[in-house]
């Protein structure tokens, strides 16, 4: 939401500089908004790796899945452009970023960043779009499925990246933006068409040992992450020779493609079955809501989200990113954390609300959407509202 007038004007100014010098795009694998470019060719390949490898004796719900995603196709590669041209995108791009050994993007890692920190990172971003893929899929919306889907797998591309993984901006080094140039320039050399194996061996076999589909997506983020972050400081900086990128471009490109099949497979996997997670228990969820697209529907003021465990347990946030959120026809996502570490059991939860708090004597309404919440890889509420709050106001969202 807009904060207080300082914090506004010092966030804003600092960003802008920064637009200035790293051009207003995170510039991971290259993408255009009709669906090409770098990420598509990792969706696209990704898919006709996970077609190509598919044992015949795959159960035929799985089999069934792969032709509808197959269907959808150009929706997949839409998704895994859209990420950097989402008009509510983080200005720098923040959160196509992810360091595997501090969890973090670059403005908790990176001294120079002095405006708001970023909570999201690639790793989180895949986690929830694969979640509210999953969640759409499941109820037939496989369109819209799709293209959650290939959001994720956009997020799952930067974090192969070796400047991404590495939390190295163009800020840092002008070999970020030549880099990525160099690599997308030679993308159709790098394209494989199989993992090696079929879907009973190897990146497929492993996508699906883990059966908690939040834990693995975790580690395999953290997984390739490491291997992204090894090339670009072996392969990938600016020390280093033509022959030493186009080792890196061909081993990161290979690494996207093949971390994608596995993902897809897995994905496959999670909608082809009627899985219940069995782990209850959580100390982190993640909250999008919808600002409804009418005019003067969103707001400044303060916005928070919460509930109640049956043992009488209030929890409650303050939901605020840096920026601007809550506006007109915006979807946000927030992180949050249980203080100290707490694990709450969800099947315990009897009651959700959100509350909207004045920030000045005048109220300034909010007209919300909807709301879905995600814990351990499950979208476990989801409501639509399609209220106005006005003034002080709670309104309780009953299991």
């Amino acid at each position: 939401m807009k904060r207080k007038f300082t914090k506004t004007v010092l966030n804003a100014v600092f960003v802008l500089g920064l637009c200035s010098i790293m051009g207003g795009t995170s510039y991971a694998w290259d993408g255009k908004k009709d669906g090409t470019g770098t990420h598509a060719l990792i969706a696209e390949h990704g898919l006709t790796m996970l077609n190509n490898d598919l044992n015949q004796n795959e159960p035929k719900p799985i089999k069934q899945n792969i032709e509808i995603l197959n269907k959808y196709l150009k929706d997949l590669k839409l998704g895994s452009t859209f990420p950097d041209y989402d008009p509510n995108a983080y200005d720098l791009f923040q959160d196509h970023f992810f360091d595997p050994d501090t969890g973090n993007n670059f403005t908790l890692d990176n001294k120079w960043y002095v405006a708001s920190p970023i909570y999201d990172t690639a790793e989180t971003q895949v986690r929830k779009f694969a979640t509210l893929a999953e969640n759409e899929w499941k109820k037939g919306n496989y369109k819209e499925a799709t293209f959650l889907l290939g959001q994720g797998m956009h997020y799952l591309g930067d974090l192969n990246t070796p400047y991404h993984a590495a939390n190295v901006t163009a800020v840092d080094s002008p070999g970020h933006v030549k880099y990525e140039t160099f690599v997308e320039n030679r993308k159709e050399n790098y394209a494989l068409n199989t993992a090696g194996s079929d879907t009973t061996q190897g990146i497929y076999k492993d996508a699906v040992a883990n059966k908690d589909f939040d834990q693995w997506m975790t580690q395999n983020s953290v997984k390739y992450a490491k291997k992204a972050k090894a090339l670009y400081y072996s392969h990938s900086t600016m020390k280093h020779n033509w022959d030493d990128w186009d080792y890196s471009g061909r081993e990161a490109i290979k690494n996207s493609q093949v971390c994608t099949a596995g993902f897809l497979y897995r994905f496959i996997n999670e909608v082809s079955e009627d899985q219940i997670s069995g782990n209850n228990l959580t100390n982190e969820f993640n909250v999008v809501l919808k600002t409804a697209d009418n005019e003067y529907a969103g707001t400044d003021d303060n916005v928070y989200f919460g509930f109640e465990t049956k043992d009488g347990n209030k929890y409650e946030w303050n939901l605020d990113n840096a920026g601007n959120d809550f506006e007109k026809n915006q979807t946000d996502n927030y992180i949050l954390k249980v203080k100290n570490d707490v694990k709450v059991n969800t099947n315990d939860i009897t009651k959700y609300w959100v509350r909207k708090e004045n920030r000045t004597p005048i109220s300034d309404d909010w007209e919300l959407s909807n709301i879905k919440l995600i814990s351990n890889g499950k979208v476990i509420l989801q409501k639509d509202i399609n209220k106005v709050f006005s003034g002080n106001q709670v309104y309780d969202i009953n299991k």
